[in-house]
């Protein structure tokens, strides 16, 4: 069901959240910029934002937009400020960016970052004189056809839309309380859409940038160069061993499958292409064990559709075993999850010692 106070049941034309997936549908805008020769992903951010203020001053004048989709920025990724819904919103949040932690040297290691991509929304913004929104409905949404994708509550109200559902001490799933973040996280991770609308997001990368009349809407070049190897990921456990431009990779048995997930309030998203199969998969819950679910159906979809074997979760000895802090991997889990969760300990290329959890890099301060 949509919503459990309501009992209105989920169809196949509901709008999801989907979350972080969004962040692709971001660098394919970006990269549709690059096609057509306004932005250069390797130039500094400050060449098309000359007023961006960063808490480093190198890094200010350094970051570029490859190390914004590319999570390797270092600024401060959970940021979740809310500058109001006013279409200026996404420029009020660059600006605080100044206020905000520079959590590892710049290209030094990966840590996810919501904030790098709501910087990149804003260079979408400056190049195409739109909001994110609009630039993403003339330039993605409209081209697709996708008649049931949405950025806007006010948009989402005229659909049949899911509300989240989180769960209580008791077990027990209830609405959330809140049905989205705030508007300035646009760019990271606020697109409503159906199952049927983000598989023809991923059909525009599986023709490699064809719209579905086969107009080109993205170059074969940037298509291609989306999926390709931008940045090793510490914990190679959690989601996939490597990072495109926007891009998860996934090794799978030998093959190579790129996607995303996402995650709001109490809503859960899966997305995986097999691209030499031309296949694509996803799956938008608003509540539960998501990513348990996401474990059982893709493993058994995948078997029996392309023979790929889906890696098994990382998990501890079946026996204890005895360590101390200077091995570098360990696991926790969350009582009601079936899954484990990797904490792992490495250091920087100058030595920094630093710990892996939840996708995220943090520094050992003492």
């Amino acid at each position: 069901m949509l919503n459990a106070s309501t009992g209105v049941p989920a169809t196949t034309d509901s709008l999801f959240q989907i979350g972080s997936i969004t962040k692709v549908w971001t660098a394919t805008v970006i990269m549709q910029l690059l096609d057509a020769g306004l932005l250069d992903l390797d130039a500094p951010v400050a060449d098309v934002l000359p007023e961006l203020r960063l808490a480093d001053p190198d890094v200010t004048k350094r970051v570029t937009v490859r190390h914004l989709l590319t999570h390797t920025s270092g600024i401060d990724g959970d940021v979740f400020t809310d500058t109001g819904r006013g279409d200026d919103c996404v420029q009020k949040y660059v600006e605080l960016l100044a206020d905000v932690a520079q959590n590892h040297p710049l290209g030094a290691t990966w840590s996810y970052c919501n904030s790098g991509f709501v910087l990149a929304g804003r260079v979408i913004e400056k190049l195409t004189g739109e909001t994110w929104d609009r630039a993403m409905k003339d330039r993605l949404f409209s081209p697709l056809g996708l008649s049931r994708t949405v950025t806007l509550p006010e948009e989402a109200l005229l659909h049949r839309t899911a509300v989240g559902h989180v769960r209580e001490d008791d077990g027990e799933l209830t609405r959330a309380p809140v049905w989205t973040l705030p508007r300035a996280l646009g760019p990271a991770g606020l697109i409503n859409a159906t199952v049927a609308d983000v598989l023809a997001f991923a059909r525009l990368h599986l023709t490699g940038g064809l719209g579905p009349d086969g107009t080109r809407l993205l170059s074969r070049a940037s298509a291609a160069a989306m999926t390709e190897l931008q940045a090793d990921l510490p914990d190679k456990h959690t989601l996939g061993d490597s990072w495109g431009l926007g891009w998860i990779r996934f090794g799978w048995g030998g093959r190579r499958l790129i996607g995303h997930d996402g995650n709001t309030i109490g809503q859960s998203a899966f997305l995986r292409l097999l691209p030499d199969e031309g296949l694509a998969v996803t799956l938008l819950t608003n509540g539960g064990q998501a990513r348990d679910l996401y474990e059982d159906l893709y493993r058994e979809i995948f078997a029996e559709l392309a023979d790929v074997a889906m890696p098994r979760p990382l998990a501890p000895p079946a026996e204890p075993v005895q360590v101390d802090v200077h091995r570098d991997l360990f696991v926790v889990r969350e009582p009601s999850a079936q899954n484990w969760t990797p904490v792992m300990f490495y250091d920087l290329p100058a030595g920094q010692k630093y710990l892996h959890f939840g996708v995220r890099a943090t520094a050992k301060v003492s």
